[in-house]
């Protein structure tokens, strides 16, 4: 399935953008919470965008055919395809746009949810206006080894050479990398680990939209670049143990309305 780098929908649609879930071990609070909010998004809408992160990893869709592995991440990535390929099915449209957690999503996870992948950049014409729609990390260019080691693993060479490995492999991998990962932010300045907003002017301008959809940098709002022109991110989602022990998550998505975008906070 080609990726898609334009779309058009009916005014009428409104469609639902959500991303950076990080579903998986490292926050199994959040998965039950989450599925819910998703049983209740595609009872609203009749398109929906996924733009990234879904998962806190994803090494392959294999990952799929066992469960001792990354059980946490298999049990919330069943639940999805089978409320997405339900939707798809029957009333709507659900996107894809890959993030740097999860971009080795591949056919047989398309086909198990009925999601559609997009390019890096999708262009959405909605209610007479364009929109430039991403996950966000390829805006980040001030973090010169983020950019680096993205340019690696998005390699076609890389990701057949990792994909033809065993998946216990694969998960070592992916564990250190994301330990180094951590490691490595903590060291970085705030600052450059945000998109660059005049990268972010230029691939809107280039692409003669009204403004940009993103999320990645897990600092929800809008942010204005110019005049009439502005940058929406969406929020991340995470969830944690109250006082009373009982989990407490939060999160958000953000609705594209005739009227323009508007920024939704749940928890």
């Amino acid at each position: 399935m080609k990726p898609l780098s334009s779309l058009v929908l009916d005014d009428a649609s409104e469609p639902l953008f959500f991303s950076d879930v990080h579903l998986g071990e490292e926050c199994p609070l959040l998965t039950e919470p989450f599925l819910a909010w998703l049983d209740e998004a595609l009872a609203s809408t009749h398109t929906l965008f996924v733009l990234g992160d879904l998962f806190n990893a994803w090494i392959g869709d294999d990952l799929l055919k066992q469960d001792h592995l990354y059980p946490e991440t298999v049990r919330a990535a069943k639940a999805v395809c089978q409320k997405l390929k339900a939707f798809t099915e029957s009333k709507g449209a659900a996107y894809f746009v890959a993030g740097n957690r999860d971009f080795l999503m591949g056919q047989d996870f398309f086909k198990r949810s009925g999601l559609q992948p997009l390019a890096e950049e999708c262009l959405l014409q909605f209610a007479g206006h364009r929109w430039l729609l991403c996950h966000g990390d390829h805006l980040c260019i001030d973090d010169q080894a983020h950019q680096d080691l993205r340019e690696k693993l998005l390699s076609p060479t890389w990701q057949a050479e990792f994909l033809a490995k065993s998946l216990a492999s694969r998960a070592d991998f992916a564990n250190s990398l994301r330990e180094k990962s951590q490691a490595a932010k903590a060291m970085k300045a705030e600052e450059i680990m945000d998109v660059n907003a005049q990268e972010c002017l230029r691939r809107i301008h280039y692409h003669a939209c009204i403004g940009l959809i993103h999320g990645h940098t897990h600092r929800p709002g809008n942010y204005p670049l110019a005049e009439d022109t502005m940058r929406w991110v969406i929020p991340d989602w995470h969830a944690s143990h109250s006082d009373t022990s009982t989990p407490h998550y939060a999160g958000g998505y953000l609705r594209l309305t005739r009227k323009g975008p508007e920024l939704i906070q749940v928890s």
